[in-house]
């Protein structure tokens, strides 16, 4: 009954003004049910959360860690992760490996001395003409030799990726380099890079339990990736970078504040890619309101929820980068 009397509500009610003769009609019509107020049906994709988990969130919004679905609800308090095993050890070797040789390079701004280039040492020809006797016998060129773009990784922790993160966080820590820069988010925005600076994989875990206080609570992606480019510091490491973004996607009420920001992401950074543990099923598609807005925003959607499908995707990074831009929708071309 409740949800005919909104149904009702809803498809019959032109105007507010006639609310009152509305419920008269349905509480004659129905017996009094109407009478008393009746909320909403629940809608994962309705109106906006409340920021902060008010009172808003309902009895099932406020679980939050639920590893499911998305949730508005805020946490406080770190979570601890486990050691590492011998498998994750290994798979973590392989990827400290594969992430150098995977990320895009750009010529560095020093130069060094080569044996060919197309700029002359002058201080080096002339030391070698003193050695000669003055004669200019042989030629000394510099060059600017390539160093790894910027990358930046941006790590959804909410609730939703409750099972996936202590594998996600470990994926991050491998891409340590010191042009690197890691940003947690869940309802708020941590920089965790510092943290994940430890020698030690599991040292580095540990830190980031305390420093990222939302893990496995709600989800706010809109209002993480808006802060990231309010802040001007922040927003000239994404100039330019690798821009990375682990998450599945699923942002609570309006996606459009989530759209936007990619789409800002986009076209700060060198290449944008979205990797979500959701795309790693083969049957996956993009359907939802957010993912299919922020589609043509993205150079790549790859399927990452540990260090085996982290790897792989890692591997990828190459043809990603080397491909045309914002061609992420092809892999998912309209049925």
């Amino acid at each position: 009954m409740r949800a005919l009397y909104w149904y009702a509500r809803v498809t019959l009610l032109a105007d507010i003004a006639g609310l009152a003769a509305f419920d008269s009609v349905f509480d004659a019509w129905f017996g009094g049910s109407a009478a008393a107020p009746v909320p909403p049906p629940s809608d994962e994709e309705g109106e906006a959360p409340a920021r902060g988990g008010g009172d808003a969130a309902s009895t099932v919004d406020a679980r939050p860690g639920g590893g499911v679905e998305a949730s508005p609800a805020t946490t406080a308090g770190g979570r601890t992760f486990g050691r590492s095993d011998a498998r994750q050890h290994e798979l973590m070797r392989l990827l400290r490996a594969a992430w150098p040789a995977s990320l895009p390079v750009i010529p560095s701004r020093r130069r060094r001395p080569a044996r060919r280039g197309r700029r002359l040492d002058m201080r080096r020809v002339w030391r070698q003409a003193r050695r000669d006797g003055g004669e200019l016998t042989r030629l000394r060129w510099t060059t600017r030799p390539p160093r790894a773009r910027r990358l930046l990784v941006l790590l959804d922790v909410s609730g939703s990726l409750k099972r996936h993160t202590p594998d996600l966080v470990r994926l991050v820590y491998t891409a340590r380099h010191p042009r690197t820069e890691v940003f947690t988010f869940g309802t708020r925005l941590t920089r965790v890079t510092g943290a994940l600076a430890a020698a030690h994989a599991d040292t580095a875990l540990d830190a980031l339990a305390r420093t990222v206080t939302d893990a496995d609570g709600g989800t706010a992606i809109g209002a993480a990736l808006t802060g990231f480019l309010a802040n001007p510091r922040y927003l000239a490491l994404a100039r330019g970078a690798l821009v990375v973004v682990i998450s599945d996607g699923l942002e609570r009420g309006d996606s459009t504040a989530m759209v936007r920001a990619t789409e800002r992401l986009s076209r700060l950074g060198h290449r944008l890619l979205w990797w979500s543990p959701l795309a790693c099923s083969p049957t996956y598609r993009p359907v939802t309101r957010g993912m299919a807005g922020l589609l043509g925003h993205l150079d790549h959607l790859g399927g990452v929820r540990d260090l085996a499908t982290g790897l792989s995707e890692v591997e990828r990074i190459p043809a990603a980068v080397t491909g045309p831009r914002r061609a992420a929708w092809r892999l998912f071309p309209p049925e």
